[in-house]
């Protein structure tokens, strides 16, 4: 059974066989490509290159096409600054993004090369592995584009909002249409705030969310949530709230009793889980102790919905040995 099989059966809950692993490499492609991630980011040809060769080096079961929450915002008009070679850029400067058509949008700064890339891997590499874009999630998105322009965006919060959400159902249309496997909506930059600012705003925020779901699911596609550091107990309301196909839990150290508890929480609510392994996070100890909690409970309790991922983008300058060895593990 290949990665993209696997990958559908685990989000279906249907997985008979070992985990797969869905790893966050970004920065470490282009490093491993020897090309400035910027440069990489550029231009389409070094771009699905650089990830499609990290791919064969590993030969892990999905592809990311991004991991750089800046991409929504430079297409909303916000200046950008690059920093170290294989490092994401941080916003510079905010914009006034109300005068911005959702056409438009999809047109500006690094999207329409993220397209190309994912229409190339798709072509290239989609009969074997699954292929995965990744999004910056609506409540994320807000949060940095008011970072840089408070007044503007609060004092127009439910206009502010709509804008926000007609841009990412234009970027979701687009990328379904190339036959993307699932995707990622990234809201681990809240941490654990995340819940709070979509409660805050919970009957807008929610409509975009309906919107985006359902726009993926009619492309027999499957969307997921990238949270960070949320409590478990939290899962049940954001699940109610939401209704993604699945959760990728980054920030958290499993234990047992959890992988019990989300193993429930799988079967009753039908949602898959990513776990999160801390590959270049922490100490390698970390990382083992972690793997075997995880190999063992499985073995025992034989979870269908559950997958490995890292916990975030794993770091450009991990030793690729680690790599090595942990898919010899897996």
């Amino acid at each position: 059974m290949n990665g993209k099989v696997a990958f559908k059966n685990t989000l279906q809950r249907k997985n008979e066989g070992p985990l797969l692993f869905v790893p966050f490499v970004y920065g470490l492609a282009a490093k491993i490509a020897n090309i400035p991630l910027r440069e990489m980011v550029g231009d389409p040809t070094y771009y699905a290159y650089s990830l499609e060769g990290a791919y064969k080096l590993f030969h892990y079961h999905a592809i990311i096409n991004n991991f750089d929450t800046t991409i929504e915002a430079e297409s909303c008009g916000c200046e950008l600054e690059w920093r170290g070679e294989f490092e994401n850029p941080v916003i510079s400067k905010g914009c006034d993004f109300f005068k911005l058509a959702p056409e438009d949008f999809v047109k500006g700064g690094r999207i329409p090369i993220l397209f190309e890339v994912s229409k190339r891997l798709v072509m290239s590499l989609g009969r074997e592995a699954a292929i995965v874009g990744v999004l910056t999630g609506p409540c994320s998105l807000m949060r940095s584009l008011q970072a840089q322009g408070p007044d503007a965006v609060e004092d127009r919060i439910q206009e502010s909002i709509s804008f926000v959400g007609s841009f990412l159902t234009r970027l979701v249309k687009s990328l379904c249409e190339l036959k993307l496997d699932a995707l990622f909506f990234r809201e681990d930059l809240l941490e654990e705030n995340f819940l709070g600012e979509l409660n805050l705003y919970e009957d807008l925020y929610r409509a975009v969310y309906a919107t985006l779901f359902n726009i993926i699911r009619a492309y027999n596609s499957y969307p997921l949530l990238i949270v960070k550091k949320l409590f478990l107990e939290g899962i049940k309301d954001l699940h109610a709230l939401l209704k993604p196909s699945g959760m990728i839990l980054c920030g958290r150290r499993l234990d047992e009793g959890n992988l019990l508890y989300l193993k429930d929480l799988s079967d009753s609510l039908k949602i898959c889980f990513g776990l999160p392994l801390p590959v270049g996070v922490g100490s390698q100890d970390d990382l083992w102790e972690q793997l075997s909690v995880i190999k063992s409970f499985v073995t025992k309790q034989g979870p269908k919905g559950f997958f490995y991922t890292s916990d975030g983008e794993i770091p450009y300058h991990v030793s690729l040995e680690i790599l090595h060895e942990l898919m010899g593990k897996l």
